[in-house]
């Protein structure tokens, strides 16, 4: 019979514990150190340790329980509040950021921390999340006294195993997907870097036309909720592999004829220019986008070749910031930035090259997209008891 309790009651039982993470100084950034794990670093159901910022090791007596350890549940708890991820096994030390809520299950008897993984993506989590989100007037946030107050209902052990095994087969393929997914972008940048390198170079902005974007007014109705995408800052920053397959929000067909949010081609490539900066994404599907962002569409660069080099240009401008996250993009940035001069028989040789890999990246995120669908249909069902793992399995092709 399941049972009904808060995380509270189980840490008294000594089931888990949980905490958030360590609140580092800029004084305290150094290397040899601690990988920090930031929200950004959550995605896609995993943890990405790509971020540029460590914690010098001499202040590893201060970090205690929040160096991470494989097997942690994250929860992200302030910004982008929800996502969810288990610490993976890694060759480098890393501690959570304060931004990160961490579950330790200590007695693996009672709770599965594939369940409880699960769990935090459920409606009986959600619902409750959802109230605690609304408690403050600040952004987005959950307290770890809320997250102690809220409620867990818990099968039994040999149940919420097998729930957390249906649904992790569709991960694990996400996860072999997305390392497929990464290794093709890699192998793309290599060829890019190797062709570009050593190239003639001119600044940005006399190669390319920015086009900034544009937001309808939220004051009319009939702009908002259709088909179209719409790209803010964190669907750029959310996109997996850097591609932009779907947007948070969406506007409709009179939105686009009546206002300035034109959308770009597939192909093109999106820059952000505010807010958190310098991030690149490409469109795998036409879209528009807001004035936080750039947008560059293919013409004398073809795609591959226009995304690889703004991702370039991006890096340049972190290093004229001394490897820190500047502040904003306007167009006289542009000046600054420099692409490779390449003729257009060489750019096009160039994209016959890139192209292959590219495509590689875009077919398994797609194929992404349904696998986590069919996971996301499967997990209110299950969570439940409406849908029995037997027949889970089934539908997941296992």
């Amino acid at each position: 019979m399941a049972e009904h309790v808060t995380i509270a009651a189980l840490m008294q039982r000594g089931v888990l514990t949980m905490g958030d993470g360590y609140r580092t100084k800029r004084s305290e950034h150094g290397r040899p150190g601690h990988r920090i794990v930031r929200v950004a670093d959550v995605r896609d159901g995993n943890v990405f340790l790509d971020g540029d910022d460590f914690v010098s090791d001499e202040y590893t007596p201060q970090m205690g329980a929040k160096v991470a350890i494989p097997g942690d549940v994250l929860l992200t708890t302030k910004g982008t509040v929800g996502r969810v991820a288990v610490m993976p096994v890694t060759d480098e030390p890393a501690v959570y950021s304060p931004q990160l809520c961490y579950f330790r299950i200590i007695d693996r008897s009672v709770l599965d921390p594939g369940y409880l993984r699960y769990w935090f993506g459920s409606q009986e989590f959600l619902a409750q999340a959802s109230f605690l989100q609304g408690n403050t007037d600040m952004a987005p946030y959950i307290s770890l006294s809320d997250l102690r107050a809220a409620t867990i209902t818990l099968p039994s052990l040999p149940e919420q195993t097998s729930i957390a095994a249906v649904l992790g087969v569709l991960d694990d393929k996400i996860a072999a997907n997305t390392r497929l997914a990464l290794t093709a972008d890699e192998l793309a940048r290599s060829i890019y870097t190797q062709r570009a390198s050593g190239s003639a170079v001119r600044p940005m902005n006399e190669v390319l036309t920015p086009i900034l974007g544009g937001t309808p007014a939220r004051s009319t109705a009939e702009f908002w909720g259709g088909s179209r995408l719409w790209i803010s800052a964190k669907d750029v920053t959310g996109a997996g592999q850097r591609l932009v397959l779907d947007t948070e929000e969406k506007i409709t067909d009179r939105a686009v004829e009546s206002t300035k949010a034109k959308p770009l081609s597939k192909g093109s490539v999106i820059l952000t220019a505010r807010g958190t900066v310098g991030a690149v994404a490409r469109l795998g599907e036409p879209a528009s986008f807001n004035q936080s962002c750039y947008g560059f569409e293919p013409d004398v660069l073809p795609a591959g070749v226009l995304y690889f080099a703004i991702l370039g240009a991006t890096e340049q401008a972190k290093a004229m910031a001394h490897g820190s996250v500047f502040d904003t993009i306007t167009m006289a940035t542009f000046r600054h930035l420099s692409l490779p001069v390449l003729s257009s028989e060489d750019a096009n040789a160039l994209e016959a090259r890139l192209a292959p890999h590219l495509s590689v990246v875009e077919s398994v995120s797609r194929e992404n997209r349904t696998l986590a669908a069919l996971r996301d249909t499967l997990l209110p069902q299950l969570m439940s008891g409406k849908l029995r793992v037997r027949e889970a399995a089934e539908m997941a092709g296992l």
